[in-house]
Protein backbone atom coordinates (compact mmCIF):
# COMPACT_ATOMS: atom_id res chain seq x y z
CA UNK A 1 0.00 0.00 0.00
CA UNK A 2 1.39 3.44 -0.95
CA UNK A 3 2.11 5.96 1.77
CA UNK A 4 -0.34 8.88 2.26
CA UNK A 5 2.50 11.30 1.47
CA UNK A 6 2.70 9.85 -2.06
CA UNK A 7 -1.02 10.07 -2.77
CA UNK A 8 -0.85 13.55 -4.36
CA UNK A 9 2.49 13.73 -6.21
CA UNK A 10 1.36 16.58 -8.47
CA UNK A 11 0.68 18.79 -5.46
CA UNK A 12 4.06 17.97 -3.95
CA UNK A 13 5.75 18.82 -7.25
CA UNK A 14 3.87 22.11 -7.44
CA UNK A 15 5.12 23.09 -3.97
CA UNK A 16 8.68 22.19 -4.98
CA UNK A 17 8.31 24.38 -8.07
CA UNK A 18 7.03 27.31 -6.00
CA UNK A 19 9.90 26.92 -3.54
CA UNK A 20 12.42 26.89 -6.36
CA UNK A 21 10.94 29.87 -8.19
CA UNK A 22 10.96 31.85 -4.96
CA UNK A 23 14.59 30.98 -4.27
CA UNK A 24 15.92 31.87 -7.74
CA UNK A 25 17.37 35.34 -8.36
CA UNK A 26 16.07 35.26 -11.98
CA UNK A 27 12.79 33.76 -13.26
CA UNK A 28 13.72 30.18 -14.22
CA UNK A 29 12.80 28.62 -17.55
CA UNK A 30 10.88 25.37 -17.76
CA UNK A 31 14.13 23.60 -18.70
CA UNK A 32 15.83 25.00 -15.60
CA UNK A 33 13.03 23.74 -13.36
CA UNK A 34 13.05 20.29 -14.95
CA UNK A 35 16.83 20.01 -14.57
CA UNK A 36 17.07 21.24 -10.97
CA UNK A 37 14.09 19.23 -9.74
CA UNK A 38 15.06 16.20 -11.83
CA UNK A 39 11.63 15.90 -13.40
CA UNK A 40 10.64 14.95 -16.97
CA UNK A 41 10.31 18.01 -19.21
CA UNK A 42 6.83 16.95 -20.33
CA UNK A 43 5.71 16.73 -16.71
CA UNK A 44 7.14 20.16 -15.90
CA UNK A 45 5.59 21.83 -18.97
CA UNK A 46 2.15 20.46 -18.09
CA UNK A 47 2.50 21.44 -14.43
CA UNK A 48 3.68 24.96 -15.25
CA UNK A 49 0.83 25.50 -17.70
CA UNK A 50 -1.75 24.66 -15.05
CA UNK A 51 0.00 26.76 -12.39
CA UNK A 52 0.07 29.77 -14.73
CA UNK A 53 -3.60 29.22 -15.58
CA UNK A 54 -4.48 29.20 -11.85
CA UNK A 55 -2.45 32.33 -11.11
CA UNK A 56 0.11 30.52 -8.95
CA UNK A 57 2.86 31.46 -11.42
CA UNK A 58 3.29 34.15 -14.04
CA UNK A 59 5.29 33.91 -17.27
CA UNK A 60 7.77 36.69 -17.97
CA UNK A 61 8.69 38.16 -21.35
CA UNK A 62 11.79 35.94 -21.39
CA UNK A 63 9.63 32.82 -20.84
CA UNK A 64 10.82 32.54 -17.26
CA UNK A 65 8.48 32.01 -14.31
CA UNK A 66 7.79 34.12 -11.20
CA UNK A 67 5.32 33.79 -8.35
CA UNK A 68 1.74 34.69 -9.30
CA UNK A 69 -0.55 37.27 -7.77
CA UNK A 70 -2.98 34.65 -6.49
CA UNK A 71 -0.44 33.78 -3.82
CA UNK A 72 -0.65 37.38 -2.60
CA UNK A 73 -4.38 36.92 -2.03
CA UNK A 74 -3.68 33.87 0.14
CA UNK A 75 -0.91 35.59 2.05
CA UNK A 76 -3.16 38.60 2.60
CA UNK A 77 -5.88 36.40 4.05
CA UNK A 78 -3.51 34.70 6.47
CA UNK A 79 -1.88 37.99 7.45
CA UNK A 80 -5.24 39.63 7.98
CA UNK A 81 -6.36 36.91 10.41
CA UNK A 82 -3.02 36.94 12.18
CA UNK A 83 -3.12 40.74 12.54
CA UNK A 84 -6.71 40.58 13.77
CA UNK A 85 -5.83 38.19 16.58
CA UNK A 86 -2.78 40.27 17.54
CA UNK A 87 -4.79 43.48 17.65
CA UNK A 88 -7.51 41.76 19.68
CA UNK A 89 -5.11 40.66 22.40
CA UNK A 90 -3.27 43.98 22.46
CA UNK A 91 -6.55 45.87 22.73
CA UNK A 92 -7.80 43.56 25.46
CA UNK A 93 -4.77 44.40 27.60
CA UNK A 94 -6.12 47.95 28.01
CA UNK A 95 -9.59 46.81 29.11
CA UNK A 96 -9.04 46.02 32.78
CA UNK A 97 -12.80 46.17 33.36
CA UNK A 98 -13.08 42.90 31.39
CA UNK A 99 -10.69 40.88 33.55
CA UNK A 100 -13.58 39.14 35.31
CA UNK A 101 -15.05 37.84 32.05
CA UNK A 102 -14.16 35.26 29.45
CA UNK A 103 -13.52 37.23 26.27
CA UNK A 104 -13.55 35.69 22.79
CA UNK A 105 -12.95 36.62 19.15
CA UNK A 106 -14.79 34.75 16.40
CA UNK A 107 -15.09 34.70 12.62
CA UNK A 108 -18.28 33.93 10.71
CA UNK A 109 -17.85 30.97 8.37
CA UNK A 110 -21.10 29.99 6.72
CA UNK A 111 -23.54 28.78 9.35
CA UNK A 112 -20.92 28.70 12.11
CA UNK A 113 -18.65 30.91 14.11
CA UNK A 114 -15.08 29.74 14.64
CA UNK A 115 -13.18 30.89 17.71
CA UNK A 116 -9.78 32.34 16.77
CA UNK A 117 -8.81 33.92 20.11
CA UNK A 118 -9.89 33.46 23.70
CA UNK A 119 -8.99 34.66 27.18
CA UNK A 120 -10.73 32.59 29.81
CA UNK A 121 -11.54 34.06 33.20
CA UNK A 122 -11.03 32.35 36.53
CA UNK A 123 -14.81 32.18 36.95
CA UNK A 124 -16.35 28.78 36.29
CA UNK A 125 -18.72 29.16 33.33
CA UNK A 126 -20.03 25.63 32.98
CA UNK A 127 -18.71 25.67 29.41
CA UNK A 128 -15.17 26.06 28.10
CA UNK A 129 -14.08 28.14 25.11
CA UNK A 130 -10.99 27.28 23.07
CA UNK A 131 -9.35 28.40 19.84
CA UNK A 132 -10.64 26.36 16.90
CA UNK A 133 -14.02 25.62 18.49
CA UNK A 134 -17.07 26.02 16.25
CA UNK A 135 -20.67 26.75 17.21
CA UNK A 136 -23.86 27.49 15.25
CA UNK A 137 -23.82 31.24 14.60
CA UNK A 138 -27.52 31.80 15.32
CA UNK A 139 -27.12 30.66 18.94
CA UNK A 140 -24.11 32.84 19.74
CA UNK A 141 -23.89 36.53 20.62
CA UNK A 142 -20.91 37.07 18.32
CA UNK A 143 -22.58 35.25 15.44
CA UNK A 144 -25.77 37.26 15.67
CA UNK A 145 -23.76 40.47 16.13
CA UNK A 146 -22.00 39.77 12.83
CA UNK A 147 -25.26 38.90 11.09
CA UNK A 148 -26.71 42.19 12.34
CA UNK A 149 -23.78 44.07 10.78
CA UNK A 150 -24.83 42.82 7.33
CA UNK A 151 -27.02 45.03 5.17
CA UNK A 152 -30.50 43.72 4.40
CA UNK A 153 -29.50 42.31 1.00
CA UNK A 154 -26.51 40.42 2.40
CA UNK A 155 -28.59 39.09 5.28
CA UNK A 156 -31.28 37.83 2.90
CA UNK A 157 -28.59 36.13 0.83
CA UNK A 158 -27.23 34.49 3.97
CA UNK A 159 -30.72 33.20 4.81
CA UNK A 160 -31.08 31.85 1.28
CA UNK A 161 -27.80 29.97 1.60
CA UNK A 162 -28.71 28.72 5.09
CA UNK A 163 -32.47 28.04 5.19
CA UNK A 164 -34.11 26.77 8.41
CA UNK A 165 -34.11 23.22 7.03
CA UNK A 166 -30.31 23.24 7.42
CA UNK A 167 -30.24 24.73 10.92
CA UNK A 168 -29.00 22.51 13.75
CA UNK A 169 -31.15 21.56 16.68
CA UNK A 170 -31.03 24.18 19.47
CA UNK A 171 -28.39 23.52 22.10
CA UNK A 172 -30.75 24.65 24.90
CA UNK A 173 -34.48 25.42 25.17
CA UNK A 174 -33.64 29.11 24.53
CA UNK A 175 -32.10 28.51 21.08
CA UNK A 176 -33.49 30.33 18.04
CA UNK A 177 -35.72 28.04 16.01
CA UNK A 178 -37.30 30.15 13.25
CA UNK A 179 -36.53 32.86 10.71
CA UNK A 180 -39.14 35.07 12.35
CA UNK A 181 -37.35 34.88 15.69
CA UNK A 182 -33.95 35.44 14.09
CA UNK A 183 -35.14 38.46 12.10
CA UNK A 184 -36.65 39.96 15.25
CA UNK A 185 -33.40 39.33 17.13
CA UNK A 186 -31.35 40.98 14.38
CA UNK A 187 -33.62 44.04 14.50
CA UNK A 188 -33.18 44.27 18.28
CA UNK A 189 -29.39 44.02 17.97
CA UNK A 190 -29.29 46.81 15.40
CA UNK A 191 -31.37 49.01 17.66
CA UNK A 192 -29.43 48.52 20.89
CA UNK A 193 -25.98 48.04 19.32
CA UNK A 194 -25.02 44.65 20.78
CA UNK A 195 -26.16 41.01 20.81
CA UNK A 196 -27.12 38.82 23.75
CA UNK A 197 -26.80 35.05 24.11
CA UNK A 198 -29.21 34.39 26.97
CA UNK A 199 -28.29 30.75 27.66
CA UNK A 200 -28.62 29.67 24.02
CA UNK A 201 -25.21 27.96 23.90
CA UNK A 202 -25.19 26.53 27.41
CA UNK A 203 -27.59 26.56 30.34
CA UNK A 204 -26.48 29.16 32.88
CA UNK A 205 -24.14 30.98 30.46
CA UNK A 206 -24.70 34.51 29.12
CA UNK A 207 -22.66 36.29 26.46
CA UNK A 208 -22.72 39.83 25.06
CA UNK A 209 -21.32 40.38 21.57
CA UNK A 210 -20.53 43.11 19.06
CA UNK A 211 -19.13 43.22 15.53
CA UNK A 212 -15.61 44.26 14.52
CA UNK A 213 -14.96 46.19 11.29
CA UNK A 214 -11.77 46.69 9.30
CA UNK A 215 -10.43 49.90 7.73
CA UNK A 216 -12.93 49.63 4.84
CA UNK A 217 -15.94 49.29 7.13
CA UNK A 218 -16.34 45.59 6.32
CA UNK A 219 -17.46 43.34 9.17
CA UNK A 220 -14.61 40.90 9.83
CA UNK A 221 -15.18 39.41 13.30
CA UNK A 222 -17.15 39.47 16.51
CA UNK A 223 -16.06 39.91 20.11
CA UNK A 224 -17.92 38.45 23.06
CA UNK A 225 -17.77 38.71 26.83
CA UNK A 226 -19.20 35.78 28.78
CA UNK A 227 -20.21 35.24 32.38
CA UNK A 228 -22.30 32.75 34.35
CA UNK A 229 -25.96 33.57 34.92
CA UNK A 230 -25.29 33.43 38.65
CA UNK A 231 -23.06 36.54 38.29
CA UNK A 232 -25.46 38.48 36.09
CA UNK A 233 -27.24 40.24 38.97
CA UNK A 234 -24.00 42.03 39.85
CA UNK A 235 -24.11 44.02 36.60
CA UNK A 236 -26.41 46.21 34.59
CA UNK A 237 -27.23 44.26 31.42
CA UNK A 238 -27.02 47.33 29.19
CA UNK A 239 -23.63 48.16 30.67
CA UNK A 240 -22.33 44.68 29.77
CA UNK A 241 -23.53 45.28 26.23
CA UNK A 242 -21.74 48.62 26.15
CA UNK A 243 -18.52 46.97 27.34
CA UNK A 244 -18.68 44.47 24.49
CA UNK A 245 -19.40 47.28 22.03
CA UNK A 246 -16.53 49.40 23.37
CA UNK A 247 -14.11 46.48 22.94
CA UNK A 248 -15.33 45.86 19.39
CA UNK A 249 -14.94 49.54 18.53
CA UNK A 250 -11.43 49.63 19.99
CA UNK A 251 -10.34 46.58 17.97
CA UNK A 252 -11.96 48.12 14.87
CA UNK A 253 -10.02 51.34 15.44
CA UNK A 254 -6.75 49.40 15.64
CA UNK A 255 -7.64 47.82 12.28
CA UNK A 256 -8.03 51.30 10.80
CA UNK A 257 -11.81 51.71 10.99
CA UNK A 258 -13.10 55.21 11.60
CA UNK A 259 -16.69 56.01 12.51
CA UNK A 260 -18.53 58.03 9.85
CA UNK A 261 -18.74 61.75 10.61
CA UNK A 262 -21.59 62.48 13.00
CA UNK A 263 -21.61 59.02 14.61
CA UNK A 264 -20.65 58.75 18.25
CA UNK A 265 -19.09 55.80 20.01
CA UNK A 266 -20.91 54.16 22.83
CA UNK A 267 -19.50 55.34 26.17
CA UNK A 268 -17.26 52.95 28.05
Amino acid sequence: MSKPADSVPALRRAVRVLDMVKAESRPPLAADIARQLELPRSTVHGLLAVMVELGLLEKTATQGHRLGTRLLDWVGGVTEKRDLVTEFYQTLDSFSDLNAFTVTLTLLEGMEVVYVACRNSATVLGASFRVGMRLPAIFTATGNAMLAEMDDTSFREWLTLHPPSTWPEPLTPNGIRSVTTLVREIADIRQRGYAVDDEQVHDGLWCFGAGVKDYSGRMVAGVGISLPQSELSRYDVAELGRRATALAQAVSARLGYRLPTGDAESPR
